[in-house]
């Protein structure tokens, strides 16, 4: 399916009659993304931000972006977010998290907001096991299995993150913004996709060393639910076949709990441990 993509001029975000049918709300309870109907589709707004208008056939996305706001952000929210709402909705399989190749086997990694996904991602592509994607896993459904496709060759971490995986020193950035480090020889990026071995549901945080467990089928089912793109939580069919997909992923992969101190020197323990625990299966 073809899809246009256009921006408009950037204009102040107004007041949108009636409430959202939905929102996203980060662990620190802020609206990060609102959506309401419209007679042509949808509207997915990001506070502050940007707004999205969808058609209803998802053929036509037009962004208006609120005063000031750069365009790699408006590109940054169009991959990460609109394409893998539109996806799914499209019948398609995406999930919030990251992605590497190790060796031509894959791992995608999942978790709430903070977790510490995209950092994991860059350690092991600063150990030599290039990334796929940082925030927005995308999957194919193949002979071979599912797919990981590569992304975006970017990665977005704060600044402490950013120091450690550039080895730059961390007052090179903003403590409370996130920088964008484009894949290069430090940070490779896998340019062909490769077939997703495990999917790791990263913990809290509270290991005293890294470990890894078996999750069941029904809490692997309960924990991919958190992290797939739905554009319409109300669209009783598409979630419907939405939830079909998920459990096919279920069945096919295997979820596994992985959790370790969220300390950057532990991280290359995190990354053999990840290896071997791969190349094992």
């Amino acid at each position: 399916m073809s899809r246009e993509f256009s921006l408009a001029a950037e204009c102040e975000q107004v007041s949108v009659s009636g409430a959202p049918y939905d929102r996203w709300v980060t662990p620190d309870g802020d609206i990060a993304a609102e959506f309401y109907r419209e007679d042509s589709g949808f509207l997915v707004r990001f506070p502050g931000n940007a707004d999205f208008h969808i058609s209803k056939k998802l053929t036509q996305i037009v962004c208006i972006p609120a005063p000031g706001i750069a365009q790699t952000v408006i590109d940054t929210l169009f991959a990460n977010s609109v394409t893998p709402l539109i996806g799914n909705h499209a019948g398609g399989l995406n999930l919030h998290g990251s992605a590497v190749d190790f060796g031509g086997v894959g791992a995608a990694f999942v978790g709430t907001s903070r977790r510490g996904k995209t950092t994991l991602a860059g350690a092991c592509a600063r150990a030599g096991h290039p990334f796929l994607s940082e925030d927005s896993i995308a999957l194919d459904l193949s002979d071979q299995g599912f797919l990981l496709q590569p992304v975006r060759p970017v990665l977005r971490v704060f600044g402490d993150s950013a120091a450690y995986l550039t080895g730059a020193d961390c007052d090179t950035f903003d403590g409370q913004q996130k920088a964008a480090l484009d894949a290069g020889e430090a940070l490779p990026f896998a340019t062909r996709p490769v077939v997703l071995r495990a999917i790791y549901v990263l913990g809290p945080g509270d290991a005293e060393m890294p470990k890894i467990t078996r999750l069941g089928a029904s809490q692997a089912l309960t924990e991919i639910m958190r992290h797939a793109f739905v554009l319409d939580v109300e669209d009783k069919a598409r979630l419907s076949a939405h939830f079909f997909r998920l459990s096919n992923l279920v069945q096919a992969v295997p979820f596994l709990m992985l959790d370790y101190p969220r300390r950057f020197s532990v991280l290359p323990a995190v990354v053999n441990l990840l290896a071997e625990d791969l190349l094992g299966r």
